[in-house]
């Protein structure tokens, strides 16, 4: 799983960049085309350890983190708490442009220590994600309840629950993950006193049995893994985050995806990212205001550029003629805004989806913490392809 992630990082990566820079150079100078799925539309960072260098697949250091931080302060960016935009999301109220969460999977000692620091002397709000087995077991590196009590004071935090344990629900049966998601909600009630707003899949990892599943709690959202943008439209109970890690949060890609937009789409296939049928047969309709197709680029992670095939009404397949090797494969598809403002960093439409073969084991590590949720990074965003 993690030596498959050391690939991951490639010349591919600066190709994309200098694909941005030509067409930059390209494009007139005007005020960004919108589509109506703008208006209320934010990107959701996740990240997990913060400063742990003796975990690095999730992690990030704390330098990289104070970049993130830094340009967040100065660059124009609005920084709301999640509930607010969701909130926004569902009733399809305005969000300021360039609107942002930030969101950490895991609740360590090391994002208490490294981070909530920084975001408090920034007044920028955040959420924590946890199991709660993971408290309740005083688990190595993970916080515990008074701290997270004390946390929950914090007028920038928020809380949301991951599963009891980390475990990939998408192997588990119904009643299996019921029995996990119940023990969380519960404990969160137990030890908190309210019910949560939030849920996260573990790995990012859900199908449509899970999404249903996670329907049917009062939680105002749940997110994956697949990178994206929030916006009024897109599936509540499947939201995608932008992860950031050592390998992919250099201030480049930071840039990218703070400045990404929703690139609408229906009638995608496979309609249940746990795929049966490999290679699978992909496909989406973009919606019908977004005219430029022809520089739509869609990328995966085992493999890298993927040849595209426009049908009309804005048809968009993708013909695989191998099989996918890895357990989480990565599709991701953008395509740059028509237009830009001048001196400002061009905005790209951006849509990804996490395919998962439940049959195909995690790689072996000698990482202790194998099991935990850096794995979900062995497959990370579409300017970073792995290596020829």
């Amino acid at each position: 799983m993690f030596l498959s992630m050391e690939r991951e990082h490639t010349s591919i990566y600066g190709m994309i960049l200098g694909a941005i820079f030509t067409c930059t150079l390209l494009w007139s100078a005007a005020a960004s085309a919108t589509i109506p799925e703008d208006k209320s539309s934010a990107v959701v960072f996740v990240y997990q350890r913060i400063g742990e260098d003796a975990v690095p697949q999730g992690n990030i250091s704390i330098e990289q983190f104070e970049e993130h931080i830094s340009e967040l302060k100065k660059g124009g960016y609005s920084v709301l708490p999640l509930s607010k935009i969701i909130d926004a999301v569902k009733s399809n109220t305005p969000l300021p442009p360039k609107t942002v969460a930030i969101t950490f999977e895991g609740a360590y000692q090391a994002t208490l220590a490294n981070a909530v620091p920084l975001l408090d002397d920034a007044q920028m709000p955040f959420t924590v994600f946890f199991s709660s087995d993971e408290l309740d077991d005083s688990s190595t590196g993970h916080m515990t309840w008074d701290q997270l009590k004390k946390l929950k004071k914090d007028k920038l935090a928020g809380l949301g629950i991951l599963p009891a344990t980390y475990e990939h629900l998408v192997n588990q049966t119904p009643e299996k993950s019921a029995e996990l998601i119940n023990r969380a909600v519960s404990r969160y009630r137990e030890m908190l006193g309210e019910e949560p707003d939030f849920f996260a899949y573990p790995y990012g990892e859900f199908n449509n049995a899970l999404r249903k599943q996670i329907g049917g709690y009062k939680f105002k959202a749940a997110f994956g893994q697949q990178s994206g943008v929030v916006y009024n439209g897109a599936d509540l109970t499947a939201l995608p985050r932008f992860t950031m890690t050592d390998e992919y949060g250099d201030l480049d890609r930071f840039l990218l995806t703070a400045h990404a937009l929703p690139l609408p789409v229906i009638d995608v296939v496979p309609d249940d990212m746990v795929i049966t049928q490999n290679p699978p047969t992909i496909g989406f309709t973009i919606t019908p205001e977004l005219t430029n197709l022809a520089k739509l680029s869609c990328f995966a992670s085992d493999t890298g550029k993927l040849p595209l095939t426009h049908i009309d009404n804005n048809r968009i397949e993708i013909r695989l003629t191998e099989a996918l090797t890895d357990r989480r494969t990565r599709i991701n598809c953008t395509l740059p805004n028509e237009t830009f403002t001048a001196g400002e960093q061009p905005n790209w439409r951006w849509f990804g989806m996490l395919l998962t073969s439940p049959s195909v084991e995690e790689e072996a590590t000698a990482d202790s913490s194998a099991e935990d949720m850096e794995g979900s990074h062995d497959d990370e965003t579409p300017e970073n392809p792995p290596k020829k």
